[in-house]
């Protein structure tokens, strides 16, 4: 009943990642003029939806696998567009003949198809609009633009936002994290002795390191990075913290030999003590300090496991698609709550970092279309775009379903 308790923790820390990401986006929108069509978490069919007066729809859909903020006329071409499409420049109201005089026949042609555009927009302003779909005005009361009608550097500006948001967020969990709980030091259990009972070190049960050489553990720096570089056979200095007393211990990096309670024998290469931790720096002050760099550290190290997969350095087997993430973070929860505070900034920089892919369907897909459009002064066709977009969410959604699929039977 407990593990229950933490998937349903794990899908509501998923859908506020969502709800985090989709209001970057939203917010970035209304403050740069653009019209909102959709607010969605969550895919597939809605659960609740809620329209405001001005004609944006928010909607909770049934799976949790994302969401998406949808503009008015997003995938669609403007008008300016269509008409150098069509090549037709030619107006409703007057139309020209070859020799540059206005023909008659044309001219009384335009005159009825003008008189019965005039007498639809008169039957469709008086008729109440329907729920599904509301008539969309700006705030002076004229037609909406759609997204495509705004320049591009605003319409990046707002697929930026969402990863900004999540960024934001990042930092501010960062924060809750470090106060909440602090780092991670060593404390010794117990120091494992020579086969002529000498002990492999001088450190003794209960003595708490703070640091390697000279350099203090901290929220960038763990024992265990700041011993990575630690060749076999050489001797560090730690400073250990010892009932309140601070005091420097050389220890060598050496083969231990260990006897289990089996009588059998192992060996590895180490200090000879075994280690719980013990978390300390729970304060205002350290996570201030290092709120902003451990984002960042937890960011570049997403990125490397990004860069990985597409060098073969990480598996594909080593991701997971929500359904894992969600059996993740249930397991790490139900195996020690403080960590849920840790993943908090993890989940909302690997979304950040994971939407800025240039993959299409992606805010960094979408992202390189508008700047190739800007850079061009011209858009790639909006209907080639559109389809790019629409196979790449599709690939997408099969390929975090095949690696759930995955990590469940391997």
């Amino acid at each position: 009943m407990e593990y229950f308790g933490f998937i349903i923790l794990s899908i509501v820390i998923l859908l506020v990642m969502v709800l985090i990401h989709e209001a970057g986006h939203y917010t970035a929108a209304k403050i740069l003029g653009f019209t909102v069509n959709e607010f969605s978490v969550g895919f597939g069919p809605k659960i609740f939806q809620k329209r405001r007066r001005n004609g944006e729809l928010f909607s909770l859909r049934m799976l949790p696998l994302g969401g998406y903020c949808a503009f008015l006329g997003e995938d669609e071409e403007t008008e300016a567009e269509k008409a150098e499409k069509s090549g037709n420049n030619v107006s409703a109201d007057s139309a020209v003949a070859d020799d540059g005089t206005q023909s008659k026949d044309n001219d009384l042609l335009s005159y009825v198809m003008k008189a019965k555009i005039d007498e639809e927009k008169k039957e469709r302003a008086a008729a109440k609009p329907v729920e599904s779909e509301p008539v969309r005005l700006d705030k002076d009361g004229n037609p909406a633009k759609t997204f495509n009608e705004h320049a591009p550097w605003k319409r990046i500006i707002v697929l930026l936002g969402g990863v900004l948001f999540n960024f934001l967020s990042a930092f501010i969990f960062s924060l809750i994290f470090i106060w909440a709980v602090g780092y991670a030091v060593p404390c010794i259990d117990t120091v494992y002795s020579a086969p002529d009972g000498t002990p492999y070190c001088n450190l003794r049960k209960g003595d708490v390191i703070l640091a390697v050489d000279g350099k203090q553990i901290s929220v960038l720096k763990s024992f265990s990075d700041l011993c990575a570089d630690v060749a076999d056979g050489r001797t560090v200095v730690l400073k250990v913290d010892r009932a309140g007393e601070v005091i420097e211990i050389p220890v060598t990096r050496q083969e231990i030999t260990i006897t289990d309670d089996d009588g059998k024998t192992s060996t590895y290469m180490g200090f000879g003590v075994v280690s719980h931790s013990e978390f300390v720096g729970n304060n205002a002050g350290t996570a201030f300090k290092y709120c902003v760099p451990y984002t960042f550290k937890l960011s570049w190290a997403i990125l490397g496991s990004f860069g990985g997969l597409f060098t073969g350095k990480v598996a594909v087997t080593d991701m997971s698609g929500p359904v894992g993430s969600i059996k993740l973070m249930a397991d790490v929860s139900l195996a020690d709550a403080r960590n849920i505070l840790i993943l908090l900034p993890l989940l909302a920089s690997n979304l950040a970092i994971f939407n800025l892919l240039p993959f299409p369907a992606l805010d960094g897909a979408r992202i390189v279309f508008t700047t190739i459009e800007w850079i061009r002064k011209k858009p790639i066709n909006r209907n080639v775009e559109a389809m790019i977009n629409f196979v790449g969410i599709i690939v997408l959604l099969l390929f975090v379903l095949v690696i759930d699929i995955l990590s469940f039977v391997l």
